[in-house]
């Protein structure tokens, strides 16, 4: 038997990781330098999926905002609108035309 074979008996016997496609026997220099370097890894890797959640919830809630703030907006205009509209009507006027082609347009009457 050569000293290869020997070898070879010797890394059967013993328990073996796989790193990729790389073999590596457990409990090994070899072996804790790979687990090291992964912890590294799955560390920063939960850090920036953590860092990406928080920049989803903070544009979440400026998206939120800002729709609250337009809708506000839009109902304020809405009512301005009705002012309006009543006031033309006191007055036995009619609304310009121009006025009356944008409000169909956009779906008002």
């Amino acid at each position: 038997m050569s000293a290869n074979d020997s070898k070879r008996e010797d890394v059967s016997k013993c328990k073996v990781a796989r790193f990729g496609n790389k073999k590596v026997i457990k409990y090994s220099d070899e072996y804790h330098h790979q687990r090291t370097k992964n912890n590294e890894s799955v560390k920063n890797s939960r850090l920036k999926a953590k860092e990406r959640q928080k920049e989803t919830e903070s544009r979440m809630n400026k998206l939120a905002e800002d729709n609250r703030v337009l809708t506000e907006r839009v109902d304020t205009l809405m009512k301005e609108l009705q002012v309006l509209q009543s006031l033309y009507k006191e007055l036995g006027q009619e609304l310009p035309a121009d006025a009356v082609q944008a409000l169909k347009q956009i779906n008002i009457q």
